[in-house]
């Protein structure tokens, strides 16, 4: 289901829930926003793509994202929480997917 592509107001979307994670979230050390919005090259459909960095997590990748999804977001959220230390093994051993996942719009200073 489509429900915006108003790119505009995703862009308010996503800059708001990246401010309130920080804010909120003390192990979160950079958003990375990146994909096809970030690109310019949307289409009707089109999900916002984010990799959080966080400084440790109890739990496994699969578990994360729940912790930090948003509640009524326009558009569908793929979130990719990692944490420094697998970052570090992904610029190593899947440089690519690395590069992709980084090379996005810095919605957090790093800290």
């Amino acid at each position: 289901m489509v429900k915006s592509n108003n790119q505009a107001a995703v862009e308010r979307a996503v800059r708001a829930w990246a401010e309130r994670i920080g804010a909120q979230r003390s192990e979160v050390r950079r958003i990375v926003w990146f994909g096809s919005r970030v690109n310019g090259t949307p289409a009707p459909g089109s999900d916002v793509d984010v990799c959080l960095v966080l400084a440790r997590s109890d739990k496994p990748f699969r578990e994360r994202a729940a912790d930090y999804l948003p509640l009524g977001f326009p558009v569908g959220l793929d979130l990719f929480p990692y944490t420094v230390e697998e970052l570090e093994r992904l610029r190593r051993d899947h440089p690519p997917w690395h590069r992709a996942i980084t090379a996005g719009v810095d919605l957090l200073p790093a800290r």
